[in-house]
């Protein structure tokens, strides 16, 4: 049996765009991740992928799991994920498990995984078989909501870079938005990501929260089924939070809704009603599909885009790469103009964009 293994990368390496990996080790063919978007009809082409042994989720976001009607065209492979994330996908899907920390099998591969700072539910994985590869999917370390588990050694790791070579801190984020969230405003984002991390360091910090159905049964869920995905500490003030919250509606306070882009669900009522008036200020704080109504509105000037960190910085990415000791590393979820940049960054180790890769 041979020790190697390969990486082919179908998608998220090179663009922006859903995530969508397959390793092939020991006679088996994993896919990790099966991702949409996040611009809107951006697919991964698995048409010439062939039949796939098992799917293997990091999390819910659906640039990794939206992509799953694509199933039938790699032959309906069991699926592995957390229970959390288990729980956001369509009803009736069968999942596997795998643990939020410790050591999982995937049809006879052991896979270590951990939390990865990003979202309930979410993992980095750590396979085995010889392949000696670690799949980050997203993650951050900055969240004083979700834990992070430090990476282990690993010979290649596939990293989270959505932000590039960007190193700006989360406290610098913070300081940028201060300016616009003095006063009222509306702030869409993901329920089951930075939502609840904001609303948080807001709330902490005596503002009057406004939560929409999705917000509010996601921070539930945290001081609930998710709570074991929580940094200590924070349990007592979430459990405040989601009862203290009111409805959206009011242009008092932080209002928070989904989804993030503004192309349905709450926050395109709320855009509806506040579109037009001079308040509340209208703040998105992570990616910016094209063409979205986030996109309109920041374009037109009544809304602003002010990053809030949910990926690593680039700083990350070093300390977290001196951590795994890996020689081969390939930036995932970033444009391939920042290559050089991160090549630079990260030597000695050889950082590729290739789309197939050969473990060793």
């Amino acid at each position: 049996m041979s020790e190697q293994g390969i990486l082919k990368v179908i998608s998220g390496v090179g663009a922006k765009g859903p995530a969508c990996f397959l390793l092939e080790a020991q006679g088996k063919r994993l896919m990790l991740d099966l991702g949409y978007g996040p611009q809107p009809g951006l697919w991964p082409n698995v048409d010439d992928v062939g039949r796939v042994d098992a799917l293997l989720l990091s999390h819910s976001h659906k640039d990794h799991i939206g992509g799953l009607s694509l199933l039938p065209k790699i032959g309906n492979p069991p699926i592995f994920a957390t229970e959390i994330t288990a729980k956001k996908l369509p009803a009736g899907t069968k999942v596997n498990p795998l643990p939020m920390k410790g050591r999982g099998d995937v049809l006879g591969i052991p896979v270590d995984t951990g939390r990865n700072g990003h979202a309930p539910g979410g993992i980095w994985m750590r396979f085995h078989a010889g392949t000696g590869l670690l799949y980050t999917g997203d993650y951050s370390t900055e969240s004083s909501l979700y834990a992070f588990d430090p990476l282990p050694k690993s010979r290649t790791v596939l990293f989270d870079c959505s932000y590039g070579d960007d190193d700006t801190p989360l406290a610098e984020r913070q300081t940028n938005l201060a300016p616009y969230l003095a006063d009222d405003a509306l702030l869409p984002a993901p329920a089951d990501g930075r939502g609840p991390d904001i609303a948080l360091y807001l709330a902490r910090a005596g503002r009057t929260i406004h939560l929409d159905d999705a917000t509010r049964d996601a921070v539930r869920d945290l001081t609930g089924i998710a709570r074991d995905y929580l940094r200590d500490g924070v349990e007592a003030d979430l459990t405040q939070l989601a009862s203290s919250a009111l409805p959206p509606g009011e242009a008092t306070g932080a209002t928070f809704s989904t989804p993030a882009d503004g192309s349905g669900g709450a926050t395109a009522q709320l855009i509806e009603q506040w579109e037009n008036a001079p308040r509340p200020a209208i703040v998105f704080t992570g990616y910016i599909p094209p063409g979205s109504p986030a996109d309109r509105l920041v374009k037109s000037g009544r809304a602003k885009f002010l990053r809030w960190n949910v990926h690593p910085r680039l700083s990350d990415n070093i300390a977290q790469l001196g951590a795994t000791g890996a020689a081969t590393v390939i930036p995932a979820f970033c444009d391939s103009k920042f290559l050089h940049a991160l090549q630079a960054a990260l030597k000695p180790a050889n950082v590729t964009m290739d789309k197939v890769i050969t473990l060793v």
